[in-house]
């Protein structure tokens, strides 16, 4: 049994561009929408060794709300080997600072961010 994120965003193609500078992600299986090349109806991502999907929001893309103004409707945890360094190249490709990367009590290093797209990301690395 496994669960995979889906995430429906305004800018398929712009959230591809974030994530694949802030975590390498490996982008496959895009499938554009018919009637609108631009537009993507499904795609995945790997990042490290967990699975993303994600697609354009819309009337063929299942959301109907656009990106609320606080991150409240999904937060993705990603275990990373340098958090620092993820968090950094996150922020350079645009996300909005969420809280520094510090260390925790149990020794592990966390931050968050808040992508382009309304999706609130925390980083960690194991102690």
């Amino acid at each position: 049994m496994s669960v995979t994120p889906y995430v429906m965003v305004d800018s398929a193609n712009g959230f591809r561009a974030f994530i694949e500078s802030a975590f390498d992600a490996e982008v496959s299986n895009v499938v554009p929408l018919p009637t609108d090349p631009e537009r993507v109806i499904h795609a995945e991502a790997r990042i490290g060794t967990g699975v993303l999907f994600f697609a354009d929001s819309g009337p063929d893309g299942g959301r109907c709300m656009r990106s609320p103004a606080e991150p409240v409707h999904v937060q993705l945890w990603t275990t990373v080997p340098d958090a620092e360094a993820a968090w950094a190249r996150a922020v350079a490709a645009g996300a909005m600072p969420a809280m520094e990367v510090t260390a925790q009590e149990d020794g592990n290093r966390m931050g968050g961010f808040v992508d382009p797209y309304g999706t609130l990301w925390w980083v960690s690395t194991p102690a």
